[in-house]
């Protein structure tokens, strides 16, 4: 006879009878055939090879969709997760999948991918509306042991029974100007209840969010991991659940918080929800219309025993783990500082200061998304380490604020605002955002905001930024900047690459690129678009320039963009009362007095660019190895030939 861990006995005792004796196969279907051998295999009555796991899990993963609607299948299958994780240890925690497992099976850990498998198809089939209603004892009580690492370990709520009740944003109107990344999806909005692993709770919505596209997600981490190369928590854990009922009840194996998804172009004001069942988690709302007091906030709500804590204005959004803001003491100036960038970003792309959604939302994973940093809602590109006691008061800049946060945050919101760009900018301008929310917003001086703006690089000024430019070989004879997305190109992720707007901004001020990009959205509404990343150059310079009310030619042709059209262009700018600006003709010359005339001021340079030295580089063509290849040979000679092709580029202009 099979001894029962106690917990699974407690949880499923019809599964008793139905496991309780040996068998090599259950008859009926495949994916029967697979939970039955399983069975034997985790009791010990028939081991299976390596090879049978294997193509267990093969079959699990294909066949996933014989968990949809079959009770059978759902209870057989959370059996075994149940008895894997006495005898083995949940996931992520056992000794021997700590730290995660390779994707691809390289021998070992055969079992542990079948487990991973039947989890994840649970989550992605099983967890339905519709098996909820029809099969609620099936999940209740039903925990994945894994929840205790990721998203973290809760205790269902004392008192089942307490109502909460909470006031959200239930409208997304529709966005102003041209469409910014994922502007038509659903908005989340936080509520500050958490769903304990296997509890059903109960959610009360008013009649105006019934079959209007409304839903309730669980788990607020909605990005599919499946194309990790390893494996550290389950891909896809946010369980989507449509609101076509008064009372909608949800649950989770894992558990996660409790999110409203508001559709595009929903008009349903500030809806009350009521949840019952539910753990409070951590929410300092700075919204405008229900917002949490500094009093409230260290009495109570940074209190909560939730594993994840929801920040949320009207203008920026994010979720960190409980376990770094308990001991936080000042969240209304966090928020605050977190409102005043997003205040940058909409005012430097003309749009209005508030969004139909957050103009940015930020979360924390076990890993970034993806193989490289992407926009996004969430923007999800910051690991953290879940084991790792921060006793409440994490240094991470999320909980910190904009001022400390890593260049790739506005980078990516950048990427977001999908604004108009010269030919080859798309990764060089999309750092502008970084310079306007440091220097706008926090009075970071602008050469110093322009050098933090990629890869922190502070000793990069606009004069350093002039000077790399003018000592290539396409400067010295009058080409435009290299911008063939190769090893040579001279704009992406680059200072130089993008300065020709800080300059702007230097002469002209912030207003002077406010206008330009609010005149893309006036245009847009008009049925007037321009193409986002190939924006018609001598058309952008001509509408750049009446923007700055100053013809920007000169100054742009300077930057290594040069005018397609030059004389059309010219008579476009006497027609719209422009002129060359006397302020542009200072900065070129004053360029010429930064050229390197000798070995030595290039040697002085390159210190100033690299002060610990160019190291070993990995491509002679761009960064450092570029310059390891010049600093030898560059002499009087090529400062001479630049001197030369920044006097045409004078002359051109201001004869």
């Amino acid at each position: 006879m099979n001894i029962l861990p106690r917990r699974i006995s407690l949880l499923f005792p019809s599964l008793i009878a139905v496991f309780s004796f040996s068998s090599p196969r259950i008859i009926g279907d495949n994916f029967s055939t697979i939970l039955g051998e399983l069975n034997d295999h985790l009791k010990g009555n028939r081991e299976q090879s390596a090879a049978e796991l294997k193509a267990a899990a093969t079959v699990i993963r294909k066949e996933a969709e014989a968990l949809a609607d079959n009770p059978t299948h759902i209870q057989k299958a959370l059996y075994l997760i149940g008895l894997y994780d006495d005898t083995f240890g949940p996931l992520f925690l056992s000794e021997s999948t700590r730290g995660g497992f390779p994707r691809q099976p390289a021998g070992g850990l055969e079992l542990e991918r079948v487990m991973f498998a039947l989890q994840q198809g649970l989550i992605d089939h099983a967890y339905t509306s519709h098996n909820l209603q029809r099969y609620p004892s099936l999940y209740e009580g039903a925990v994945f042991e894994t929840s205790t690492y990721f998203p973290g370990k809760v205790m269902p709520p004392e008192d089942p029974d307490v109502v909460h009740k909470v006031a959200v944003n239930a409208s997304q109107p529709a966005a102003w100007g041209s469409p910014v990344l994922g502007h038509d999806q659903p908005a989340r909005r936080p509520t500050g209840c958490y769903v304990a692993p296997g509890s059903i709770v109960r959610i009360i919505v008013p009649p105006a969010l019934i079959n209007k596209g409304y839903a309730i997600r669980v788990g607020a981490h909605s990005w599919n991991l499946e194309k990790k190369k390893t494996i550290q928590r389950l891909d896809r854990v946010s369980i989507v659940y449509p609101i076509t009922e008064r009372e909608t009840r949800v649950t989770h194996p894992l558990g996660g918080g409790i999110y409203l998804e508001v559709p595009y172009e929903a008009s349903a004001g500030i809806a009350t929800l009521y949840f019952k069942n539910v753990v409070r988690a951590p929410f300092f709302s700075a919204r405008s219309f229900a917002p949490t007091s500094l009093e409230e906030w260290k009495n109570s709500e940074r209190l909560h025993p939730a594993p994840w804590a929801d920040f949320e204005s009207d203008k920026f959004m994010m979720q960190v783990p409980s376990n770094w803001i308990y001991a936080l003491e000042d969240p209304v100036r966090l928020m605050q500082d977190w409102d005043l960038a997003m205040d940058a970003v909409t005012e430097l792309f003309g749009l209005p200061p508030r969004l139909p959604k957050s103009v940015l939302y930020l979360q924390v994973d076990i890993t970034m998304r993806g193989n490289a940093n992407y926009p996004g809602y969430p923007q999800s590109n910051y690991p953290y380490n879940p084991l790792k006691d921060e006793k409440g008061k994490s240094n991470h800049w999320m909980v910190r604020g904009p001022q400390y946060a890593d260049w790739t945050v506005f980078h990516e919101v950048g990427h977001a605002m999908a604004f108009t760009k010269f030919r080859g900018e798309v990764e060089a301008v999309v750092n502008l955002p970084t310079v306007a929310v440091l220097n706008r917003k926090f009075n970071v001086d602008l050469n110093t905001a322009f050098g933090r703006s990629v890869l922190r690089k502070e000793q990069i000024s606009l004069d350093q930024a002039a000077i790399q430019w003018m000592i290539t070989e396409n400067f010295r004879q009058g080409n435009p900047m290299n911008i063939s997305n190769k090893p040579g190109d001279e704009v992406k992720y680059q200072h130089r690459g993008y300065a020709k707007y800080v300059e702007i901004v230097n002469l002209f001020g912030w207003e002077a690129l406010s206008r330009f990009w609010h005149s893309v959205h006036l245009d847009y509404m008009k049925g007037v678009t321009y193409p986002r990343n190939t924006d018609p150059t001598d058309s952008r310079i001509l509408r750049m320039s009446k923007a700055a009310g100053a013809d920007l030619t000169p100054l742009i042709h300077f930057w290594g963009v040069q005018p397609e059209s030059p004389e059309t262009l010219a008579k476009e700018m006497r027609k719209a009362g422009l002129r060359p600006s006397e302020a542009i003709h200072k900065r070129l010359r004053h360029y010429q007095t930064l050229i390197p005339m000798d070995n030595a001021a290039f040697r002085a340079h390159t210190e100033l660019i690299y002060p610990k030295g160019l190291g070993t580089p990995k491509n002679l063509l761009y960064g450092e190895g570029w310059y390891s290849v010049w600093l030898p040979q560059y002499t009087a000679a090529h400062g001479e030939a630049a001197q030369v092709a920044l006097q045409k580029i004078i002359d051109r202009y201001f004869p």
